[in-house]
């Protein structure tokens, strides 16, 4: 869902170095301030404590978005609270979080000068050349942002394919404990083998047994039939 990347849907990003309850209260004000509002719009206030995903266009918003979900694979997993926690600290996971929200608010705000700066009308031939090398700084950073995401992307899939790896295996183990039933039904049908053999041998000797009970019976017939009164007249 990177492309529905509504400033609502963006968590806003906290300088990981404030304390905790300053970082709540922040995060609280900035989603109420963003509540059903559009952007980009230029923030002013506690620039160096969070960034707004308002102060994001949807480009750099989508990129913040994708950083934040691979974030939260890593640091949700259970390979990670087990395993990782000490290789990779969830405090550098969020400096680099904070770190890519900056450079994406940088990239916004002077995307939104260069759409200013350019609405006065046709761009002279100086100008233009001004406007190319700005748009190509404003790309190699963008580029290297996109970069780190993808990292980000890349830590978040190998842990994904861990913990994959880890249910698989928990999955087996505990299933594996009901081997010895299964053993059992296997050891049964032996069993089952001789009383089918044993049983088709008791119905080879019932239809021999109900043969020789039909050919008696029809024995008995005829000599009642042998038996009969002649007719008086």
């Amino acid at each position: 869902m990177a492309g529905n990347a509504g400033a609502s849907s963006v968590e806003p990003v906290v300088n990981p170095q404030l304390r905790e309850t300053r970082r709540r209260r922040l995060i609280r004000m900035t989603k109420e301030q963003i509540a059903d509002r559009t952007g980009p719009v230029r923030q002013i206030r506690y620039r160096d404590e969070v960034v707004s995903p308002l102060a994001l266009e949807l480009e750099c918003r989508k990129l913040l978005q994708r950083a934040q979900r691979a974030i939260a694979t890593i640091v949700t997993s259970r390979v990670y609270a087990d395993d990782l926690r000490a290789t990779v600290t969830e405090p550098v996971l969020r400096w680099h979080e904070w770190e890519i929200a900056v450079a994406l608010r940088e990239i916004t705000e002077l995307l939104l000068d260069l759409v200013s700066s350019y609405a006065g009308g046709t761009a002279g031939p100086m100008t233009t050349t001004v406007l190319v090398s700005q748009n190509r700084a404003i790309s190699m950073a963008r580029d290297a942002t996109t970069a780190r995401v993808l990292a980000l992307e890349l830590l978040a899939a190998q842990v994904a394919v861990a913990e994959a790896a880890r249910r698989d295996w928990e999955t087996a183990h505990r299933m594996a404990a009901n081997n010895d039933k299964y053993l059992d039904l296997v050891a049964r049908t032996a069993a089952d083998q001789h009383a089918t053999v044993e049983i088709t041998g008791l119905a080879e000797q019932a239809a021999t047994a109900a043969q020789a009970v039909r050919e008696t019976l029809q024995h008995a017939t005829l000599a009642a039939e042998a038996l009969a009164l002649p007719d008086s007249h």
